[in-house]
């Protein structure tokens, strides 16, 4: 469905607090004074869809390793989920009943659920104000959407693209602009040229500059760490006809321009499908954690790649064996994936050198979200 009666949904989310969080927001441990700081991290959080019925949302406790399963309400999250987090919110992207639903992070409460229209396809959210920006799939551009209200609008991005859909991928907000990523796909979904990326002026909700991306069909999501790459923006690309692409830098402010490759396609053995950074420590940079789709199905594999010098860096262990197609970093540095094994899928947690689950963690449904973790 695209909207939910929101008296209805208030109804259905009684969940106490405990099924939802996993402690507190974070707490300090004593340790080496030159050390950086370390949090345990409160909780995390995956959605997971089988793109046929209704999906889920499941917490994990990091500390415990105990999931606690179907926290969010029926309707919230349906076969074909994205997840972001802005600020105390959780946006679950719903791409298939066309719907953003907003959750409490903190105890999993609705706020709001808005309709981006059928057939819109929405595929991320940024968020500005009291305005929603999701870029869409079905559209010609992004769907703006106003809290507490059912109307919407739609800023047009389709003047590059001869069908007037620029199959638009994502979007993000930097220093008060907001950047959207399109692939600019014919009807058969085929790029018909480089990527572009739009900056809009949300004051007017209008375009105001374009950058002509480096490769072809960004897909995937856009993330940015301030200490990593220059604060440039980084987004997966992939060329299907030849498996060319790679992740691709989009530096931000006054001239928005594209900025070369943070790393390859080549070099990763496959596209990545969703980028995470793993903050540095004192002397070093923050590292690229990359979940790649191999070129084999169905391999699907952890890379990490030095933000310093563009190169893959070692990994404290070698996950490769496991079909990992989504990854998190918790505040205390746990790094949280989406193992979508046949038989065996669930989510797993390592630290260091070592696996902290002896298998994957059971969620109620194989994750098979291309960004469906968090952790915070």
């Amino acid at each position: 469905m695209d909207t939910l009666k929101g008296s209805l949904m208030k109804s259905m989310l009684a969940i106490p607090l405990v099924l939802f969080a996993c402690g507190d927001d974070a707490t300090p441990i004593q340790g080496d004074p030159d050390a950086p700081p370390v949090v345990v991290a409160a909780r995390a959080v995956v959605v997971a869809g089988d793109f046929d019925a209704a999906g889920t949302m499941a917490s994990i406790d990091p500390v415990t390793r105990t999931v606690t399963k179907n926290i969010a309400p029926q309707g919230a999250v349906d076969a074909d989920p994205f997840l972001r987090k802005v600020d105390d919110e959780l946006f679950v992207i719903n791409r298939k009943d066309n719907n953003i639903t907003i959750l409490d992070a903190k105890t999993g409460a609705l706020v709001e659920q808005l309709a981006t229209g059928a057939g819109s396809n929405p595929q991320d959210v940024a968020v500005i104000g009291t305005k929603l920006y999701v870029p869409t799939f079905g559209g010609k551009g992004v769907v703006v959407l106003t809290r507490g209200s059912a109307t919407s609008t739609e800023i047009d991005l389709g003047a590059d693209d001869p069908d007037g859909k620029p199959n638009c991928e994502s979007i993000f907000a930097v220093d008060g602009k907001l950047y959207v990523a399109c692939g600019l796909l014919d009807s058969g979904f085929q790029p018909q040229g480089p990527g572009r990326v739009y900056v809009v002026d949300p004051a007017t909700d209008t375009k105001i500059a374009t950058v002509t991306m480096a490769n072809k069909n960004p897909l995937g999501l856009f993330e940015r760490h301030p200490d990593a790459f220059g604060g440039d923006l980084v987004i997966p690309t992939i060329d299907f006809a030849d498996g060319a692409g790679c992740v691709e830098r989009i530096t931000v402010g006054a001239t928005p321009a594209t900025h070369g490759c943070a790393t390859t396609n080549a070099l990763l053995g496959g596209f990545a499908n969703r980028l995470e950074f793993l903050p540095g420590t004192p002397g070093n940079a923050p590292t690229l954690l990359v979940a790649v789709n191999g070129n084999a199905f169905p391999a699907a594999y952890l890379r990490a790649v030095d933000s310093a010098t563009g190169t893959l860096a070692a990994l404290p262990y070698n996950p490769d064996a496991e079909h990992l197609t989504d990854v998190a970093v918790c505040p205390d540095r746990t790094i949280v994936v989406a193992d979508q094994a046949m038989g065996t899928g669930g989510v797993r947690l390592y630290a260091g050198t070592s696996e902290l689950t002896t298998t994957a963690l059971d969620v109620g449904l194989p994750p098979k979200s291309g960004h469906g973790l968090l952790c915070y």
